[in-house]
Order: C-alpha cells, then structure tokens, then sequence
C-alpha cells in the first residue's frame, strides 16, 4: 500500500491539473487532436479578432475554421512508412552450444557444395539416392552458399521458436492492431506502450497501454530499461472490479467506491438498488455498472533465493534449495551444513483503487519471463520506447509542428476573410459624355437608359465631342478589383509548409506531391534518404519496441509447463507448420535466444534492385531463374551480394564458352587447312604417279618397238643368209613360209598393241598396276 500511495504522490491525483500526470495528459491529447486534424479552433477566432476588432461586416463569422489537414498527412507518411516495412522477428540461439552445432551444419553443407558435380553424379547413378542434402537444391558456388547460409541455418530450436512467436504475434494481431496504435503514438505523443500478460491457461497476450495513462519512475533513458515501477491508469466498471478483487473487498467497501466514482452525478438512492440473479446466483447492485479507475501497478525488488549446501555420508557436497525464507536449523545433525543465498531481482505487483485506500491483488507476480543463463534479472510486463525524452516528457514530431500548424491555420483563414471581403469588377463612368445623346429618333437619351442599353445588347453609346467642340475619350473605364493581399498570404502559407517540413524532414520527394519529371534519380534518392535520416529515431523507437516484446514472447514460450493446456496448442500448432520442429519445441529452456527484427525492402530500394536485375538479365548476365531466386530474399544487402556472385559466375561461364567456341573454331579451321593439305598433296601424288606410269609406258613401247625391229631385221638377215649360202627351195614354197611367217608376226604385233592400249586405258581410269594385272 505505501508503495501505491508513493506512486500516486509522485504523479499526483489524476483530475488535479497541476498534478505532473494531468500536464503530460493534456499534452499528449492536444498532441493527438492536431495529428488527426480535430484541434480546437477558438484559439484562431480569438487570434482573427484580435487581429481586426472591428470586424462588424461579418465576415469571420462566415469562415470554414475546419482544420487543414496537412499534420494530419505527414503523420500518415511517416506511420505508413514504418508499416510497409513489415517487421518480423528473427530468432539466433547465441549459446555456445547452439553456434558449434551451426558452424558445423554449415560446414557439412559448404563440403556438399564443393561436391556437387560427384553428388549429382551419384544420385543418377543410383536412381535418385540421396546422401544428406538434395545436390538440386544446394548452391553452386561457395560464395552464394555463404551468402544463404547467413539466415537459412537454424536448429530446430529455433525454428520451432521462431514459429511459435509468429504465432504468437498473429493471435495477438500484433501486427495489424497493436503495433499500428504504437507507431501512430510515436508520432503524435512520442512515446509507445505494450503490456503482456503470461498465464498458462490463457497463453501469451500483449495488450496496448495508452500512454496517456501510462505512468513510470523517473528516467531519462528513452528506452525505459532503467526504471523500478511501472502501471497504468484503468477504468473499468465495479462488476469487473468484483470479479478481478473476488472476497478482498466487502460489499460496504464497494459502495464506498460506487459514491466516489464519477458515475453517481449525485444521485446516490441507486446505491442500494439490487435484484437476484439467478444465472449468477448472487445479488446484483445497481452501483455495478458505475466506472472507477483504478491503477495497475508493478515493481521491482530484491529477494534472496537460499540454497543449503550439505555434505552426505558417502562423502560428497550437493546444494539443495531451500526457497526465499530460510532458518538455520538448531540442531545441524551429524554433517555440516552451510547456507548459501543469491540475490535475484522479483516482480511485485497489484491494483490501487484511486481515491480509495484498497489494494488488491497484490504480492509477487508468477510466471515472470527470465533469461534462463541469468535467472537473477528479471522484467517487468511493459515494454516502452519514447523519442526525445526531458523531464519524463516526450518531444513528438507533431509537438513540433504545432506552432507552425497555427499560424498555417491562420494564414488560411486570412486567405478565406480576403476573398469574402473582395468585391467584383467595377465601372468609371463619365456622366458627361453621356448627356445629350441622340440616336437618330428623337429626343435624347438619359446616362441610365444608355447602360441599359450597354448590359442588355453590349454596345454603348457615348458622344465623343463635348459642349466646346473638343474631342474626349470614352467616358466608361473598367475598374479591376483584386483579392487584397492574396500574393502574399499565398506566400506566407507555402513560408510556414515549408517551415513544417523542414521540421518532419518530410520533403516533396517523400510525400510525392510535387514530383518533378525532369529531376535526376541520384537527386531523389538523396533526399528521400535525408528524409529517412529525419524521421530515424521513430523508426528505431518502433524496432526497439517490437525487439522487447518479441524477447519477452520468447522468454513467455520457455517457460511454458510442459503439461499444461497451453504446451499442447503450441504443439499442435507448431506442428502444422513444421513437425520436424516439434522436438526443439520442448528444447526451448537449455538455450538463450536473441531476437533481431528484420524488416522488407524498401520500394526505393525494390526500385533500385529490380533495374539491377533488368539490366543485368538485358545485358545477359544473370538468367530468369537467377533473377527469382534474387527477389525473393528480404534483406537488401543480401540481395545485392547474391546478385554479384551469379553476375560472376554468369561472366565466367560465358567466357569459359566463348573460350570453347574460339577453340572449336580453331580446331574446325586447323582441320579444314589440313584437309585442303591432304588433298593437294594427294593430287600431286596422283599427277606424279600418272606422269611415272606414262614414263614408264613410253619406254615399254620403245622397248617393244626395238624388239619388233630386230625380229624384222634377223629375219631379213636370216632370208639374206639362206638366199646367200644357196639354199634353194622351190619358190613357191618359200613365198608361203614367208607369208606365213609375216601373217604370224603381224598378228603377234596388233596383239601386243592391243595389250598396250588395254593397259594404257586402265592407267587412266586410276587402277593401280596390281589391279590391273
């Protein structure tokens, strides 16, 4: 109670505006009316009449004092952006144990990879067998291996961690509810709360804390990792009081908190109004539906955990814990004991019923995430973040804005008085030139009649003499009435835009509202960065946020009971989306897990990404699949280094097949001149063969001729020889010897030719002398 009541003193009570938690409420409230464009306007009447107290034409009555929304659009930007990163936790075991088991599975799969071509290999040879790792599914080279080995490595553990808070968040609707409250309060009030509550029954819940009705210890840390006490301001109704206090409270005390609620408007007959109700079986006040607020509070304090070490009769030393209250026994038996007390850091906590002195629920909060390799620590149930924190206040970006948002608001209503007080075009008219004019019909006719006849035809008549015979121009002259001063409230508003984004840092590049087509890319880029650079410590604020609550959803899941309802959704959860998880589920407690928030691409960079990839696969460097593979990892720098590596090898492999195209050409090249070489030499070969056989053909004939000529002349000898050495025969007979002898011969010699030529015929048609023999 006197730890309550500390905490109320310091804030002070909640309706006193002097008190420090009605000060910081107004703040954040005026903060958040100017971020959703609803402020009060009777600061700007009371500004317009001072500025011209004399305004009886009516003229600031008839204003339009609707807000412009231009807070309103910048804070849109600013939570829009954070949102469309969409944050999700990744989870790393950072125990010693968890990293050897990694670095070796990491190993194994960078072996695999330098093995590819054996393992493809092995597995067509045995008909799809596969060792550890499908060889399709593992990478190419060990530089892309490295690069998806960084996020892609995870124990089971880990997995089954990862899933389980995924599901967590989900079931929460973190994401698409808590988290969008929580960044939009980083912009209008600067600082951001969530609260979980750990219950084995009803699992893991993060509520969102207003931080209107957020209340802490003194701190300057804007990520409160400093402060003792924590809670938050609740208003809830005096049934749901009964239900929370069950028997701590009486029913007198209770109408006591009925009469001080701000409910009763003074009407106490319906405090004791009841009725039965049978559904519920008891009675029923009507003073239950009266709200109270009541302060949800925790600390933190020190306790002292005892162990005893004590010595057994075989000798050896075990430590035995003895819970937080420990007396040293009297009698110390036969062994020595000896006590032995760890501090560790408890979590106190209960509900205070403001304007009342009753406390309930108070004692020491269970169920308390710790880090299970330093059980001593522990946190409290609230994560929050703040920007810009002085004096337990938060400076906002629309804080910031707001006297800029003022005078905005003035100027354009300034704008709005100067067009309803200006007046159409008028007329100079020189009644002069208008008298005594005549029209041909008689009589004359009046200056009136004349503009008559000027608004109802257009033309006008005037005489251009005047009494003395002189000439004068036309008496109507035109007389152009401009809005008084509009150039210059014009100017004065785009002065105090222009002020509101110099101080968001939201420029016209990052709400795209006068974009310029002929303005460079590298321009753009620079000053959406400069934008970013800007609004960076919201955006850290948001990831610090969602990093706490992760860890504290983590921390939850270790210390689930294994036999409790909760384990077994978890379980059957996690096992429809991975059962190989299932087994690292239960393993949750032996490691310590750290949690980093990994967040989507940004559309400037998925811009500047996705012209990588089109001029790489333009210029042929990377293929389609290269490409997919590329756009589907999250993490920028990731992509960029994937997209070198298969640039490289696409380089290489192309170089390696130009290299085989210009060797194979050469090839084709040497084998063609050899070719052409053959068949040269092989013609000249068969011309000096042809030329050898006609050589030796001719001196064959030469020799045969010779031959045939020396049988003609040894026969002719041989007749001179018988004619000489008187051999006389008859004469007839020797005419047909001779006859005989000559037809023999003749018919010895065409027979010959007749070879000579068949050979000499064969030579030609390229038989060899053997095939023709």
């Amino acid at each position: 109670m006197k730890y309550a009541k500390a905490i109320e003193n310091q804030w002070g009570k909640i309706h006193d505006d002097k008190s420090l938690y009605k000060k910081r409420s107004r703040t954040f409230e005026k903060n958040r009316d100017y971020a959703n464009g609803v402020q009060d306007t009777t600061i700007y009447k009371q500004i317009l009449t001072s500025l011209d107290p004399n305004n009886g034409d009516g003229s600031l009555v008839n204003l339009d004092y609707t807000p412009v929304p231009i807070l309103p659009k910048f804070s849109r930007i600013v939570v829009n952006k954070i949102l469309s990163r969409n944050p999700y936790p990744n989870l790393e075991a950072v125990d010693p144990i968890s990293t050897s088991a990694k670095n070796k599975q990491k190993q194994r799969i960078i072996n695999q990879v330098k093995m590819k071509a054996e393992l493809t290999q092995l597995k067509e040879m045995t008909g799809g067998l596969v060792l550890d790792e499908d060889p399709d599914n593992l990478p190419d080279t060990t530089e892309e291996a490295e690069i998806l080995l960084d996020t892609n490595i995870k124990t089971d553990a880990e997995i089954a961690g990862q899933i389980a808070t995924n599901l967590t968040l989900e079931w929460n609707s973190f994401n698409d509810n808590i988290f969008r409250r929580c960044v939009q309060d980083l912009v209008s009030c600067g600082m951001a709360v969530v609260k979980r509550n750990n219950d084995p029954n009803y699992g893991i819940v993060t509520e969102y804390v207003d931080p209107v009705r957020f209340i802490h210890s003194s701190t300057d840390d804007p990520n409160f990792s400093d402060i003792v006490y924590a809670g938050h301001i609740r208003t809830i109704s005096i049934q749901e009081l009964k239900r929370i206090a069950g028997d701590e409270l009486t029913d007198e005390q209770y109408k006591e908190i009925a009469k001080k609620s701000k409910n009763h408007n003074g009407d106490f007959s319906r405090l004791e109004n009841k009725y039965f109700d049978d559904s519920m079986g008891r009675n029923v006040y009507a003073y239950e539906e009266y709200m109270v607020d009541v302060l949800d509070f925790e600390f933190l304090s020190v306790d002292c955990m005892y162990f005893e070490e004590k010595e057994n009769r075989y000798g050896n030393t075990g430590f035995y814990y003895e819970g937080f209250e420990y007396k040293e026994k009297s009698n110390k038996g036969v062994y020595e004991r000896k006590p032995h007390k760890v501090e560790i850091t408890s979590v106190y906590g209960g509900m205070l019923v403001m304007d009342c002195d009753y406390l309930i629920g108070y004692g020491i909060k269970t169920n308390v995430p710790r880090n299970m390799h330093d059980v001593t620590r522990a946190r409290m149930s609230y994560s929050a973040v703040a920007t810009n924190l002085r004096d337990m206040m938060p400076k906002s970006m629309v804080e910031s804005c707001i006297g800029f948002a003022d005078m905005l608001q003035v100027t354009h209503l300034k704008i709005q008085q100067a067009v309803a007080k200006a007046k159409p075009d008028g007329l100079i008219i020189d009644i002069e030139g208008l008298e005594n004019v005549q029209l041909g019909k008689g009589g004359e006719l009046q200056p009136l009649e004349l503009h008559d006849i000027y608004e109802q035809t257009g033309v006008f008549y005037y005489r251009s003499k005047n009494a003395e015979g002189g000439y004068q121009g036309p008496p109507i002259q035109q007389i152009p009435n401009n809005i008084r001063n509009i150039n210059e409230l014009i100017t004065l508003y785009n002065h105090y835009l222009n002020m509101i984004r110099d101080t968001t840092g939201i420029n016209e590049m990052m709400d795209a509202s006068t974009p310029k087509g002929d303005t460079l890319v590298g321009v753009q880029q620079q000053a959406i960065a400069a934008g970013n650079n800007a609004t960076y410590d919201i955006t850290n604020a948001s990831t610090i946020l969602f990093k706490q609550v992760c860890q504290d959803i983590v921390r939850c899941l270790q210390i689930i009971p294994p036999d409790s309802v909760l384990m077994t959704i978890y379980m059957n959860a996690i096992g429809k989306e991975n059962m190989k998880a299932l087994s690292g589920f239960s393993d949750l407690p032996m490691f310590n897990f750290g949690v980093t928030v990994q967040k989507d691409m940004e559309d400037q960079e998925k811009v500047y990404l996705e012209q990588n990839i089109q001029a790489s696969i333009a210029q042929r460097e990377i293929d389609l699949e290269d490409a997919i593979a590329i756009r589907q990892l999250k993490d920028i720098n990731q992509a960029e280094r994937l997209l070198v590596v298969r640039r490289k090898r696409r380089m290489k492999e192309m170089q390696e097949q130009a290299q085989q195209n210009s060797q194979m050409q050469a090839q084709q090249a040497q084998q063609a001149a050899e070719s052409a070489s053959q068949a040269k030499q092989q013609e000249m070969q068969m011309e000096f063969e042809m030329e050898q056989q006609k050589m030796q053909l001719k001196t064959q004939l030469e020799i045969q001729l010779e031959q045939v000529r020396h049988e003609y002349r040894r026969e002719i000898e041989l007749i001179r020889a018988q004619a000489t050495l008187g051999f006389k025969t008859d004469d007839q007979e020797f005419k047909e010897k001779i006859e005989v002898f000559k037809e023999g011969k003749k018919d010895e010699r065409v027979r010959k030719q007749a070879d000579e030529q068949a050979k000499l015929i064969d030579k030609r048609k390229g038989l060899s002398p053997q095939e023709m023999i």
